[in-house]
């Protein structure tokens, strides 16, 4: 095989892998606060608190921090503020993810990266703790060893009620 062939074919699998890689706005896999898996329409019930299934914004190299602890965005000052910490693009893509999030009555938006890695992972759990909400992100079932840029995850998450910052 020659040289050219080589590096032609190692950098089509660096330009693939780095687009599986860049993510989508997706809604993950919403989880009652018990940790059990939430039904198909888990506020019906009225019951205690219910959580709609979180959006899931990601973007490779786009910097971050892992937080348990969600950062609530009340309006969109909050939410401008957020993704300021973030590299362009994905500044502007999680604006536009937040802004698009239904929020029910009396719920708050929050927002927390739940990782900075090869991989995205296939939900998030949402759970109130110590006065406020943590958002954990749920195991990856076959994580990558290696990536060339690490993907940033912002899982966003409407809540029942006020939450402290």
């Amino acid at each position: 095989m020659s040289m050219r062939r080589i590096l032609g074919t190692t950098l089509l699998l660096a330009a693939l892998t780095l687009l599986t890689g860049c993510g989508s706005d997706t809604p993950g896999a919403a989880r009652e606060p018990g940790g059990g898996p939430a039904s198909g329409r888990p506020c019906d019930d009225g019951g205690g608190d219910c959580y709609t299934a979180p959006t899931l914004v990601s973007g490779t190299a786009a910097g971050g921090e892992v937080s348990r602890r969600a950062t609530p965005l009340p309006d969109e000052a909050a939410v401008t503020a957020y993704a300021a910490q973030f590299s362009e693009p994905f500044a502007t893509k999680l604006t536009r993810a937040a802004t698009r999030v239904e929020v029910p009555e009396g719920n708050t938006l929050v927002a927390a990266v739940v990782t900075v890695g090869c991989d995205v992972p296939p939900g998030v759990d949402v759970r109130r703790a110590g006065g406020g909400i943590e958002v954990t992100a749920q195991k990856i079932a076959a994580p990558h060893e290696e990536c060339f840029a690490p993907v940033t995850t912002v899982a966003l998450a409407p809540v029942p009620g006020p939450v402290a910052g």
